[in-house]
């Protein structure tokens, strides 16, 4: 019986035994089966490049100016109010300038002196130079009389400068336009005093709105793509104007160290009036890229600190970090300009720990995945 209790024991031991181990086997088998990742991937879609590249653009006028006073008075009129169209010439304002009226005044009447004061030295010169010639004065004399009479010619060179300068500056006092254009500021009211110069506020702004300047920033994927004389269209969403062709008249011919762009010019006829400067339109330009763009998903990018990485599968599923650049970003979706080729297999939402040559497993995307694919 001894014997027999014994041998049970062994049995029901080794069955323990045979099962801790069994289970601990399968323990194993899952652990290492749940150490594999387990990843969604999709394959990028080319960007079109038939479609060319809009971009945000801020209209400026043809020309603008700022007109300020040249002389120092009150203002006495103005003629002309914001909005209204001018002609070259046409007056704006009247200033009363008193102090300028009578140095005017001033600077004729002592011209008037000191041209009376030549005559009589031409006349004393004159005769002394009779004299000398028949020798009844010394030349000495006769020299004197002749310089006094040049310096009385060169006194009266002078104030006639003075006058004319004065004059001018009694001319200033009618404000008249610098070309054909709207007035689209009117900074002054009557009895105001209105200093010369530039130094304070402006008197009136002139815009020439016949053709206007439209300002893109060009990305440096593209920017060599940009050309004078390419045709591009202009439209504005906010006033539902139908889409005006302009062409790319200049470029700055170097790229914003800050932004990576191109500053690109485009002019456009606005005869019509139907763009207006200071808003902003929407510039599209039919350009294309050297290098072939892919649209995917913005969260497929890993950021780490050796730079912007996507994570990529390849034959036996094993993950490769692969740097890229980005291009233009659409919000949701975001453009690789280099980094990436056709049949790419890139991981969605991938897990920050992934690194590179790690084994995962591949499934199928799930359906809020698949909802944010381009």
């Amino acid at each position: 019986m001894l014997i027999g209790l014994g041998v049970v024991l062994v049995v029901l031991g080794a069955i323990g035994i045979v099962k801790r181990v069994h289970a601990r086997h399968e323990l194993t088998e899952d652990t290492d089966r749940n150490a594999v990742a387990t990843v969604a991937t999709i394959t990028p879609n080319a960007s079109p490049k038939d479609q060319g590249l809009t971009l945000p653009g801020t209209v400026a006028s043809w020309q603008d100016a700022q007109v300020y006073a040249r002389t120092t008075g009150y203002v006495a009129k103005w003629y002309v109010d914001i909005g209204a169209n001018v002609k070259k010439g046409q007056r704006l304002a009247d200033l009363d300038t008193p102090d300028v009226d009578n140095q005017l005044l001033q600077g004729k009447a002592q011209m008037r002196t000191d041209q009376a004061n030549e005559a009589f030295a031409k006349v004393t010169a004159d005769r002394y130079a009779k004299l000398a010639t028949q020798g009844l004065i010394a030349q000495q004399t006769a020299d004197q009389y002749l310089a006094q009479y040049k310096a009385d010619v060169a006194t009266v060179q002078a104030d006639q400068a003075n006058v004319a300068r004065l004059q001018n500056l009694e001319d200033f006092k009618y404000i008249d336009a610098p070309y054909d254009g709207i007035v689209t500021q009117r900074n002054l009211n009557i009895g105001a005093l209105v200093d010369a110069g530039s130094t304070g506020s402006n008197l009136f702004v002139i815009a020439d709105t016949s053709k206007l300047r439209v300002y893109v920033d060009v990305p440096e994927t593209y920017a060599a793509s940009v050309h004078v004389g390419m045709p591009a269209d202009v439209s504005l969403n906010t006033y539902g104007a139908k889409p005006i062709t302009g062409t790319v008249a200049r470029t700055a011919d170097a790229l914003d160290p800050s932004t990576r762009t191109l500053r690109t010019e485009i002019d456009v006829d606005n005869n019509e009036l139907q763009l207006v400067p200071g808003v902003y339109a929407n510039v599209k330009l039919q350009v294309s890229t050297a290098t072939r763009n892919y649209v995917v998903p913005a969260n497929v990018l890993l950021f780490r600190s050796e730079g912007l990485r996507v994570a990529l599968i390849d034959g036996q599923q094993r993950v490769h970090l692969q740097p890229v650049t980005l291009g233009r970003d659409f919000g949701s979706t975001v453009e690789i300009t280099e980094g990436l080729t056709d049949g790419d297999r890139i991981v969605l939402s991938p897990p920050d720990s992934l690194y590179e040559d790690q084994q995962v497993k591949v499934v199928e995307p799930n359906k809020a995945q698949k909802q944010r694919m381009p």
